[in-house]
């Protein structure tokens, strides 16, 4: 009887763990590209997908302070130019 339960309980537990483990590889929670963030003084993030095209991302980048100030992480890679795969 004892080594039943405790068979169950390792079940139990191994089921348990999955759930957890699927739960994190699946959470879409941090779709950044569906949710709104905000910046740390709570003004809007904007995003790429906020712009129709590269020009009014830049245009907004460098309003914005440019490569020295890139809180909104449009410039990835740190070449100056903003959204590069918007039209």
């Amino acid at each position: 009887m004892p080594r039943r339960i405790i068979i169950i309980v390792i079940i139990i537990s191994l089921l348990f763990i999955s759930l957890l483990l699927l739960g994190y590889f699946f959470d879409h929670g941090d779709d950044y590209s569906t949710e709104r963030t905000y910046l740390e003084d709570g003004s809007r993030d904007y995003d790429c997908s906020d712009f129709s095209t590269q020009r009014k991302a830049q245009i907004f980048f460098e309003s914005a302070g440019g490569p020295l100030k890139d809180l909104h992480g449009l410039d990835r890679d740190g070449d100056g130019v903003t959204c590069e795969s918007l039209p």
